[in-house]
């Protein structure tokens, strides 16, 4: 409402804190996911669950009960990915799971390397005979060498980069961090992936996930025109 109500783009930084979840994800107001949905639909935009599969596929890793991390990776990149690529070209560019489960990169010694950093962090989070270095709790989504480009719109990636933070009490919270984001087309289908992809490590750590925080450098209202958005604002405001 804060980013809809303004009467032109700004500068300063949104910080979205989501926590006290009862179950391993935060509850959802039906009305106001039920009405982002029509709204992003009617504008012919992914809904929240398509944008929160980008991030982490948390529905198809419960339909396959749960598989580690290994064999989920394994369906992820050797199933799933071509298909989501073959179905649309926003895809094109990559998925966040992918960046998260294979970044390729290089080597001291200049040998190419993929990197799947999510069982990397995991790894670390399941080690229980020492702390593990913080400063490497961090999964990257943003490739310099693919992704500094000249191109005035590129849709992905706007996530740069997942970070854990551990309180030594068996809990754990997800920070992420978006130079720009476009609030309606994707903030809440984001912060559902995120929040499904922390249930996900927590499972596979045996942690709790308690908490979301998500820093975004520039909040933008997204494609669509405020006077297409009354109705959502008027379901977003009566739960306010």
């Amino acid at each position: 409402m804060h980013v809809f109500e303004s009467s032109k783009p700004s500068t300063s930084p949104l910080v979205v804190s989501i926590g006290d979840f009862s179950t391993p994800l935060p509850a959802e107001t039906e009305d106001v996911r039920n009405a982002t949905d029509a709204a992003l639909a009617e504008n012919e935009l992914n809904i929240v669950r398509i944008t929160a599969l980008t991030i982490f596929p948390y529905e198809m890793w419960c339909r396959r009960k749960k598989m580690d991390c290994e064999q989920f990776t394994a369906f992820c990149l050797e199933k799933l990915l071509p298909r989501m690529k073959a179905r649309n070209s926003q895809n094109r560019h990559g998925t966040y799971f992918e960046r998260m489960m294979n970044f390729q990169g290089l080597k001291n010694d200049g040998e190419p390397r993929a990197v799947n950093q999510l069982l990397f962090v995991i790894g670390l989070l399941k080690n229980r005979t020492k702390w593990p270095r913080e400063s490497a709790l961090q999964i990257s989504c943003f490739d310099p060498a693919k992704d500094h480009t000249g191109q005035p719109v590129r849709g992905f990636p706007c996530l740069q980069q997942v970070s854990v933070a551990l309180d030594g009490q068996g809990n754990i919270a997800l920070n992420a961090y978006y130079p720009t984001q476009y609030i309606f087309d994707r903030a809440y289908g984001n912060y559902l992936g995120l929040c499904q992809l922390g249930a996900f490590i927590a499972h596979e750590t045996g942690l709790k996930f308690v908490r979301l925080n998500c820093f975004v450098g520039k909040p933008e209202r997204g494609t669509v025109s405020k006077t297409k958005l009354e109705h959502l604002l008027e379901v977003v405001r009566a739960h306010v």
